[in-house]
């Protein structure tokens, strides 16, 4: 039988590839890649990445430790590689890469410089300081609502004393009629009482009998 487009791979050992094969591989890639970028930008720096795949592949294959220039470029290099394809998805602590750290003098670091705030921040701190000298301003009674507040309460106590009047001078014509009152009751029954001690105080008349 001719044999088919798909090959059937049921019965065979599996292959497994080591990780020094896939590094050189990488390396292998990443050359091929910087060679075709080079010829695509110029010849500015020619044989740069050679010169660095040709001293990596020495250095793997004479399994010489390289120097620290040349483990940081090498570090470089399989980070770029990590990046593509699935590898990127995965993320790779390498303990060998140095992290650039931006170190600033002493003198050139100002104490006073206030920090940057954010725009949410400044109309934040805008709104309260408007909300405070509003707030002074009302208790001065120098606002609109202050002045109708201070308004509308001088009517109120104006009702309140005006309620007050009315209903002390209710309560004085009450008293008075009361008084008045009280002074017709108390005539009339003294006038009484007189007419009743006058009539116990009258003795009948002398009459003399004459007999005919």
């Amino acid at each position: 039988m001719p044999r088919g487009k798909y090959v059937n791979h049921k019965g065979r050992r599996r292959h497994f590839t080591s990780p020094e094969e896939l590094q050189q591989q990488s390396e292998e890639e990443e050359d091929s890649s910087s060679e075709a970028e080079s010829d695509d930008e110029g010849t500015d720096q020619p044989g740069g990445s050679k010169a660095r795949g040709a001293i990596s592949k020495s250095s793997a294959k004479s399994g010489k430790m390289p120097t620290s220039s040349e483990d940081s470029d090498e570090s470089d290099e399989v980070d770029r590689d990590a990046k593509k394809g699935v590898a990127g998805l995965i993320e790779i602590e390498n303990p060998n890469r140095r992290l650039k750290k931006v170190a600033q003098k002493i003198e050139h670091i100002s104490l006073d410089t206030k920090p940057e705030l954010s725009r949410r921040e400044q109309k934040q701190l805008e709104y309260q300081k408007n909300r405070r000298r509003y707030e002074q301003l009302r208790a001065e009674g120098k606002t609109a609502e202050a002045k109708a507040d201070l308004a509308r309460l001088a009517l109120i106590r104006q009702q309140r004393a005006e309620a007050a009047a009315k209903r002390e001078a209710e309560k004085k014509a009450a008293d008075e009629k009361k008084n008045t009152n009280d002074t017709v009751a108390s005539g009339g029954s003294s006038a009484t009482n007189s007419v009743l001690t006058d009539t116990k105080n009258k003795k009948p008349a002398a009459t003399n009998s004459k007999v005919l």
